[in-house]
């Protein structure tokens, strides 16, 4: 774990920091994991090395779901240091390859009951433009995670939460899949959860969060 941090330090080392200009929105459909993703893999080649366990192959993906990684990003994780940020782009990614929460990003992140900010501020992320500081900050992440740059650090995580405000949720308690061992990165904390544990509905809402949810879309207008 420690080889695989410093390592996803090393990556954030090469990308500088620095926010690349906006290119504007690519035609959907277009494939993105074309030449230039791949040079900028060839760059970590020399030091992600054979002590790095071999990456799950990347999913293939287009405008759209770039598009939405990026808006998820920003409502969920905005406020996260960089590994955060990449952490929550790999927990969506994760999910697609297991096919249970959907087969696209999309599906992913407008399930039902899974990433609240789509169900509590859909209108809100639909209204992010693409040159808002936000959209393009989380693009720089979201491309380095596509392109390879930016590895798993959760090595398979397709659950989190924020354990505070979870626990304040739900009298001190956490869900069940929640009560193991988890990874802390920024103020989430990562789980790779048993599908015995991973309810449809309990997954990064918990059931209880969930209720409270319930009353409170209740009373807000429709989007």
């Amino acid at each position: 774990m420690r080889i695989r941090r410093t390592l996803f330090v090393l990556s954030l080392t090469l990308l500088g920091g620095a926010t690349p200009p906006h290119q504007g929105p690519v035609a959907p459909g277009r494939c993105l994991s074309g030449p230039a993703p791949q040079r900028m893999a060839e760059h970590t080649s020399d030091f992600l090395g054979s002590s790095l366990h071999a990456p799950m192959p990347l999913p293939r993906y287009d405008a759209e779901a770039r598009d939405y990684l990026i808006r998820t990003l920003v409502f969920e994780a905005a406020e996260e240091p960089d590994e955060g940020k990449a952490a929550v782009v790999h927990v969506i990614l994760n999910r697609m390859r297991s096919k249970r929460w959907g087969d696209s990003v999309k599906e992913v992140v407008t399930e039902p009951w899974q990433f609240e900010p789509w169900m509590t501020r859909k209108r809100e992320i639909r209204n992010l433009a693409v040159d808002d500081p936000r959209y393009i900050e989380a693009a720089r992440i979201t491309d380095a995670v596509l392109a390879g740059i930016l590895p798993d650090p959760t090595e398979g995580a397709t659950h989190f939460l924020n354990p505070d405000i979870v626990r304040k949720r739900r009298g001190g308690s956490l869900p069940p899949w929640a009560r193991g061992r988890g990874q802390a990165i920024g103020k989430h904390t990562f789980y790779i959860v048993d599908e015995e544990l991973a309810l449809p509905r309990d997954a990064i809402l918990s059931l209880g969060e969930a209720l409270d949810l319930d009353a409170t879309l209740k009373t807000r207008p429709r989007c």
